[in-house]
C-alpha cells in the first residue's frame, strides 16, 4: 500500500510534523510497508496463544507486598523552593 501526496500531507498535518516534499516518496513506501507488516500480523492465528504467555518460559517470581514509608512528608518538602503548611506553593498561574 502506498500513499499519496496529499494524504501524507494531511497526515503531517494532523500529528503536527513538517514533511519535506523530498521525503514524500521514501515516508509512503515506509509506512505502506508498515502497514503491510501489520496485516500479517493480523494474519496471525493467536486462538491458543495464552494471552499472557512469556517467550522465556520462566514462572513469575512472587514477592511479598510490603508497604515501605521511605520518604516523609517533611523531608520531601525540604526540596521545595517554597512552602506552605504540608504543601508546596507555587505562584498563580491562572487568573
Amino acid at each position: 500500500m502506498e500513499f499519496d501526496k496529499n494524504s501524507l500531507l494531511k497526515l503531517g498535518k494532523l500529528s503536527k510534523i513538517k514533511i519535506d516534499d523530498d521525503k514524500l516518496s521514501s515516508l509512503s513506501k515506509d509506512l505502506g510497508s508498515i502497514l503491510n507488516f501489520i496485516d500479517r500480523l493480523q494474519s496471525l492465528d493467536t486462538e491458543e496463544v495464552d494471552p499472557t504467555s512469556n517467550s522465556l518460559d520462566q514462572p513469575l517470581v512472587m514477592r511479598d507486598d510490603i508497604a515501605i514509608d521511605k520518604n516523609s512528608a517533611n523531608e520531601i518538602l525540604e526540596n521545595a523552593p517554597e512552602k506552605e503548611l504540608d504543601f508546596f506553593s507555587v505562584p498563580k498561574v491562572i487568573e
